[in-house]
């Protein structure tokens, strides 16, 4: 049995056993995080209505900038980590570890004392209009103090992962999110705060989320160690981690653009809208929250595959690390298969009966209830259109990253985001109004398109990756029949 200091078994435990092991609390936690959203969204319609959640909404590119920064720094850290453990030195994992510790807190900085004195130009640019920019500026304003425990949060627990601690990585998530849900009531319905109640509640849980992080390590539970001297600036390797975590920070960064240039469509597309519908509410905000919890469902759905990526990442990792290009093969393949059949189970339902998702964010009392509702279906159905092909790129994308091959997955996520989807978000919300009066459609369903494209570009680079595999597998086999073959036997 191996030493529970190393984490050997990665390269020779079963790949099914490996998977599941490290799979399923990634996916528990990945999807118990995304109740951050949800949650804070749920309450926040049930008492400020549409207009609360079109303020988190147009808040949300910003707190996504925050999160790819955590997200570059945590996951190019945790690959390095991942592969130096696998070439059994440890030293320079620790130097890893304390390189992105240290760049975690300088980050964080910067972003509280730039964010909070341009706030509300920040807010105007990501698409708030002047009857929710109150809102979202009490909402951001607090939930900017919570970077660097949002860094430690996310970011920090990917390590404890690629130790080979997945269980351990997901009860810090599980416990912030529960947190989060219960502080999320008390304040705006029992104190009654406003809505800077909510982001006082992520602030909170992540710092204790955080907390558990550190007395991990503090407490000696951990494989590797946070060391003072370490605790530096070291360019090389922060530009390693930053190579290595581009991924995920183009990603996030590609979103932000894109959600920041989507409210500002559907803010001038819904108010067209509206008016041509004749709504009695304002078209603007309601598309704005509407496309809002529609991302967050999205997002919801997608959690198990992002979860799924981040259990293939240290097993992946590890054995690219140790020449095994044999499990990294039979990991993905096997990933792929299972994402396959979750994601078209959840397709099913959402297509069937996309009211039970979306009605969680409107409330029954609020001026136009049936006409958001039906709109929403509209927007989540489009939304989620090709949910099944999004999850096999997100798998591929997180393969490629853990190989330590980030600009194949960097190209992938920046032709999904900015090379087909941006364009394409512009020029359809265009047509749409000039031929049918209804841009804001054209907005739904420019999702779906870009998510195919993108999904057949990731195939084809996977096949190639696939055959490449396959010869170095068949190198390995003929080295071995060679060594076997030249080996002295020994006369009895």
């Amino acid at each position: 049995m191996p030493s529970p200091k190393n984490p050997e078994f990665l390269e020779t435990r079963s790949i099914p056993r490996l998977l599941f092991q490290f799979s399923l609390p990634a996916i528990i936690a990945s999807t118990v995080s995304a109740t951050y959203n949800l949650v804070a969204r749920i309450f926040v319609a049930r008492w400020f209505g549409t207009d609360g959640v079109a303020a988190l909404t147009v808040s949300f590119p910003v707190i996504v900038i925050f999160l790819a920064v955590a997200m570059t720094i945590g996951t190019g850290a945790t690959i390095i980590i991942s592969i130096k453990l696998g070439e059994k030195d440890k030293d320079k994992a620790e130097e890893a570890l304390g390189q992105a510790l240290f760049l975690s807190a300088a980050s964080a900085a910067v972003f509280i004392a730039f964010g909070l004195t341009f706030l509300e130009p920040i807010l105007r640019l990501v698409g708030a209009t002047d009857n929710i920019l109150p809102l979202a500026k009490s909402y951001l304003s607090v939930v900017i103090w919570g970077v660097l425990l949002q860094h430690i949060a996310y970011g920090v627990n990917n390590f404890i992962r690629a130790e080979g601690k997945p269980y351990v990585a997901m009860a810090s998530m599980f416990i912030s999110a529960i947190i989060n849900g219960i502080l999320d009531y008390v304040f705006l319905f029992k104190l009654r705060t406003g809505i800077w109640g909510a982001g006082l509640a992520n602030v909170l849980a992540c710092g204790v989320a955080a907390a558990w992080i550190c007395y991990l390590y503090f407490s000696g539970h951990t494989i590797l160690k946070w060391r003072l001297k370490y605790f530096r600036f070291n360019w090389p390797l922060a530009k390693s981690i930053a190579i290595c975590g581009a991924v995920p920070f183009a990603a996030q960064a590609c979103s932000a653009v894109l959600q920041t240039t989507q409210n500002n469509l559907l803010g001038y597309y819904g108010r067209l809208y509206g008016e041509a519908m004749r709504y009695p509410f304002p078209g603007d905000d309601a598309a704005i929250a509407i496309m809002g919890a529609s991302v967050a469902v999205s997002m919801m759905f997608l959690m198990p595959f992002l979860g799924m990526g981040q259990g293939v990442q240290p097993i992946v990792g590890y054995n690219t690390g140790a020449k095994r290009p044999d499990r990294t093969l039979a990991t993905i393949k096997l990933a792929i298969k299972a994402a396959i059949c979750i994601s078209t189970s959840t397709w099913l339902v959402v297509m069937a009966r996309p009211s039970w998702f979306i009605e969680f964010f409107l409330n029954p009392n609020d001026v136009g209830y049936a006409e958001k509702l039906a709109l929403g279906v509209i927007a989540i159905r489009a939304v989620s259109l090709a949910l099944p092909l999004v999850s096999v790129n997100v798998l591929i994308g997180g393969y490629f990253q853990a190989q330590g091959r980030p600009i194949l997955a960097l190209m992938m996520t920046l032709l999904r985001q900015l090379i087909i989807l941006l364009p394409t978000l512009v020029i359809s919300t265009y047509v749409a109004q000039a031929i049918w009066g209804k841009g804001l459609l054209g907005c739904w369903f420019s999702f779906p398109f870009a998510d195919a494209v993108a999904a057949l570009v990731s195939v084809y680079f996977l096949a190639d990756d696939v055959k490449k595999k396959h010869r170095q597998i068949q190198e390995m086999r003929r080295a071995q029949e060679q060594e076997s073959a030249n080996a002295p036997t020994v006369s009895e």
